[in-house]
């Protein structure tokens, strides 16, 4: 008996929720050899194969079909879709260090997420253009300088990501989803302690460190003292750190 390409997307599927992506491509890649008409599931095909390249860190892999399916989602009018094969490709192109290229991606998919209201679609755009300013901040070479003292492009980099991080934190307040919180709270603190301004990065990691006990999270917890440690440490206040650092 002939297996469907739907199936056979299916059992690729259920073989990268539990973690065995390398599986999960070849049955991708057998759905793709049978083929369907029906363009939603191919899309939805090529977003997962995009995904599980990512995850095997097989990244150009992971740009060609998520480029695949942007193309797709925009032949067939699918705006959501193409919302989050924007997305995808912003995040793939940021591990690359492609920045400017994935900024263009996390702009057309707030543009996206802004016109059909979407809250949940803005706040996962917003978080992904904070990441890739971040990154491109923190990707600039400065050789032993301190925090707050980098050279200006990295600066307006990072003051861009912190930008965009309070504004994810903003609506994701609003959405009172308190996971997503804790983790805009821990990148911004990052951001703020790499802007000198050590002062928000302790308030920022201080609720980091509320969200992370909230749910039990033992490693977030361990980052949070570890970051508040190292601010107080720029603070100046010594004693304060060192009971951070325990």
């Amino acid at each position: 008996m002939e297996v469907s390409c739907l199936e056979l997307a299916l059992e690729g599927e259920r073989l990268c929720k539990v973690g065995d992506y390398r599986a999960g491509v070849s049955f991708f890649e057998a759905a793709i050899q049978v083929g369907t008409e029906d363009l939603q599931v191919l899309s939805a095909i090529y977003s997962q194969l995009g995904n599980a390249y990512f995850h095997l860190h097989d990244y150009a892999k992971a740009l060609e079909f998520h480029r695949h399916d942007l193309t797709l989602t925009r032949t067939i009018g699918d705006l959501l879709g193409e919302a989050k094969a924007s997305g995808n490709l912003g995040n793939t192109l940021k591990v690359l260090g492609r920045f400017d290229e994935a900024v263009v991606c996390c702009q057309r998919h707030l543009d996206i997420a802004r016109d059909l209201n979407d809250k949940v679609g803005q706040t996962r755009a917003l978080y992904n253009f904070g990441n890739v300013y971040h990154a491109k901040g923190k990707s600039i070479c400065w050789s032993g300088a301190e925090p707050g003292d980098f050279p200006e492009e990295v600066m307006m980099a990072l003051r861009r990501a912190a930008e965009y991080y309070e504004a994810n934190l903003a609506i994701v307040k609003e959405l009172r989803d308190r996971a997503a919180q804790g983790r805009t709270y821990g990148n911004l603190g990052n951001t703020y302690y790499l802007l000198g301004n050590f002062r928000r990065a302790v308030a920022s990691h201080e609720q980091r460190l509320l969200i992370a006990k909230e749910f039990g999270d033992r490693s977030a917890e361990r980052r949070a003292y570890c970051n508040l440690g190292n601010a107080f440490i720029f603070l100046g206040e010594f004693e304060v750190a060192a009971e951070h650092y325990k």
